[in-house]
């Protein structure tokens, strides 16, 4: 989570977080495992169909030379599967109250940030196969009129994450996106009061005109919403 921290602007809250199904690792390791099983069956059997006394290569006859190669072979589709799973635990899918983060890679990161006010739409695919396991695939479309510019592929919870996203951008047009998820579903049920709200939005506010820092904003916010409750 330390990277996703980095890239948070100050005063900045993560709403909502979703990754990659599931689904999508296993079916990558359970196809790289029957690879090497494939590999291993090829190597014995070669091993049993050629004579020990046959062509040697180097001193290593040619049953052990392809025994050998599907092992090594065998090794090297082991570690992609292990590249797989850091890959998957790394692509996280980020809501916040300003904008949309995909972050990807293990090492080399890659970074995809879409405005909330910059989108336009959102589109959900999901397959009947998704719709029974609860992943699905998330484009957003952004006003530049490039289309496909934040693409999340089979992630889990599509349907939640879509809504999550679309309640920020929302909040974030009314002016309160900064109010906590908690605070925000109250709000619809008719709670907190207005007073409230105005005072938080008269406090960010302040925030953006610089009156108040970051810090002391927060702080307020706080105390508010405490004796809100």
């Amino acid at each position: 989570m330390a990277y996703l921290d980095s890239l948070l602007g100050r005063g900045e809250q993560i709403l909502y977080v979703a990754r990659q199904h599931i689904f999508v690792l296993i079916t990558n390791i359970l196809t790289e495992l029957s690879l090497i099983a494939l590999l291993v069956a090829a190597g014995v059997a070669s091993n049993m169909a050629f004579d020990t006394t046959s062509v040697t290569f180097g001193g290593i006859t040619a049953s052990n030379l392809i025994l050998l190669i599907c092992v090594g072979i065998s090794i090297i589709v082991l570690i992609s599967g292990f590249m797989d799973y850091l890959r998957w635990t790394s692509e996280q899918y980020v809501v916040t109250d300003r904008r949309v983060i995909q972050v990807r890679g293990i090492l080399n990161k890659r970074v995809i940030d879409s405005s909330l006010e910059k989108i336009n739409d959102v589109e959900l695919r999901q397959s009947l196969f998704g719709r029974m396991l609860n992943f699905g695939t998330v484009e957003i479309l952004t006003a530049s009129g490039e289309e496909g510019v934040n693409v999340m592929d089979r992630i889990e919870s599509p349907i939640e994450f879509k809504r999550a996203m679309l309640d920020a951008k929302i909040n974030h047009e009314r002016g309160y996106g900064y109010l906590p998820a908690r605070d925000l579903d109250s709000d619809r049920q008719g709670s907190p009061s207005s007073d409230l709200i105005d005072e938080l939005t008269r406090l960010a506010a302040l925030r953006d005109r610089g009156i108040l820092s970051p810090e002391e904003f927060e702080t307020e916010k706080r105390e508010l919403l405490r004796r809100g409750r």
